[in-house]
């Protein structure tokens, strides 16, 4: 199967590994976090859509993943959106149904992983 392409941007140096316990550490992150208690980084599909606060993050990681191993919200499937009473269980549900993530929006297309994934490319960035 083919894999896809996942783009994440920091001011983390990170050897190897895009590292989960990371998650929560900036003001953005951190009342996700606090809610839904589900460690997890994010990624975008596409190299040049980024939120605004991304814009001065000074590395691109590249990394691959099986779009089979990811829930895909935009289209749900197996109607969990539908099941779901508070949008904050998302993660944790996806999570304990044995997916390593999910594929939706935050008005980027993006990825969320709820392990940690392999780097297979790191750039540095300058604007």
């Amino acid at each position: 199967m083919t894999k896809i392409k996942l783009y994440h941007y920091s001011n983390t140096d990170f050897k190897g590994y895009i590292d989960l316990k990371f998650f929560g550490a900036n003001s953005y992150s951190n009342n996700s976090e606090r809610l839904s208690g589900v460690k997890r980084s994010y990624f975008y599909l596409d190299r040049k859509s980024r939120e605004i606060y991304l814009k001065g993050a000074r590395y691109c990681y590249i990394a691959e993943i099986e779009p089979s191993r990811l829930y895909n919200l935009n289209t749900d499937s197996k109607g969990i959106v539908k099941l779901l009473k508070n949008s904050q269980n998302i993660h944790e549900v996806i999570k304990r149904r044995g997916y390593l993530g999910l594929i939706g929006s935050n008005g980027f297309p993006c990825v969320v992983l709820f392990k940690r994934i392999k780097i297979n490319k790191r750039l540095t960035l300058t604007d």
